[in-house]
């Protein structure tokens, strides 16, 4: 296929995986029920950066690295796992009440750890270096131009602070955090349940790997 054509194609095969709901998704949303817009979105800025990262791994060659470092990518997924597990539980068990006006109070001094809370989320399954590589193998070819991988790399990069932009002002519109209000304590059970479980999940896949 012509670079162009492998480009648009990628990008369709990325922005499908936005229908699968992951950790990525769960974190991003609850930060922005629970502290409003921008820290969602800085929170989803994290998330972005991860996707970036491990899209130029799979882009640029160097899948090699997930075969040297097979153990450091390991210790990533029980050490992401851990702390997600951890922040599942910070949510499962919160008591503080919710206030539709503490958005602004919630953002100060807190923009570093809604950052590093995305980024952990997405670094914490480098599995998803693999999933790129698989779609590159499909679609781009090793006669492909640097031009159309740079292309596809801000194509990613794009769509995917574009997809965090939607959720972010999606879930801090008035009507739903209103709604959220009466239930937040259950949803945060369940979003808690969610992410504990893909927790687990990546802490079980990164003991195994390393036995």
């Amino acid at each position: 296929m012509d670079a162009i054509h492998g480009v648009f194609i990628t990008l369709g095969l990325f922005i499908l995986t936005f229908l699968n709901p992951g950790s990525n998704l769960f974190v991003v949303v609850q930060t922005t029920l629970t502290a409003g817009r921008r820290a969602g979105l800085v929170c989803g800025s994290g998330v972005v950066l991860g996707n970036a990262f491990y899209s130029g791994l799979g882009l640029f060659g160097l899948n090699a690295l997930m075969t040297r470092c097979e153990g450091l990518f390991a210790m990533v997924k029980i050490l992401g796992g851990l702390y997600l597990l951890w922040y599942a539980w910070t949510v499962f068990r919160n008591r503080h009440e919710f206030s539709l006006t503490a958005t602004a109070q919630a953002m100060a001094g807190n923009g570093w750890r809604y950052f590093r809370r995305g980024l952990i989320s997405d670094l914490s399954n480098p599995q998803t270096v693999l999933f790129f590589i698989g779609i590159f193998s499909v679609t781009l070819t090793p006669q492909t131009p640097l031009w159309a991988k740079l292309t596809t790399w801000c194509g990613i990069i794009l769509a995917s602070f574009l997809w965090r932009l939607f959720l972010c002002q999606t879930f801090s519109r008035a009507a739903i955090r209103r709604a959220y209000s009466h239930v937040h304590r259950t949803v945060g059970k369940v979003i808690g349940v969610m992410v504990s479980l893909l927790a687990i999940r990546l802490i079980w896949q990164g003991s195994r790997e390393l036995g």
